[in-house]
């Protein structure tokens, strides 16, 4: 996944469980990739820091589930990940 400034693309993606997901930030300014879970009650899965112009940001292991994402630098930028098991297909 990458990120264009001012969006995260592809906007929402399917992995499937154990995979790797690696966001590249392509842009030159910094941005996060910040689940939307840290920013409350619920429990916070993935939080990148900033990441600089080149850089990247690398997370495996999430239970299957659905994980929706944000830049804390650019608040319009927003993504969704589908995390699904390894024998299901699924389409957001």
């Amino acid at each position: 996944m990458e990120s264009w400034s001012p969006y995260f693309a592809p906007a929402a993606a399917t992995v499937t469980a154990g995979s790797t997901i690696r966001w590249e930030n392509p842009t030159g300014t910094h941005h996060t990739i910040t689940h939307d879970g840290c920013l409350g009650t619920s429990a916070c899965a993935f939080d990148s820091g900033s990441i600089g112009p080149d850089g990247t940001f690398e997370i495996a292991g999430l239970p299957p589930g659905l994980y929706s994402y944000h830049c804390t630098l650019h608040p319009i930028m927003r993504g969704t990940v589908v995390i699904v098991d390894s024998g299901r297909s699924s389409e957001i």
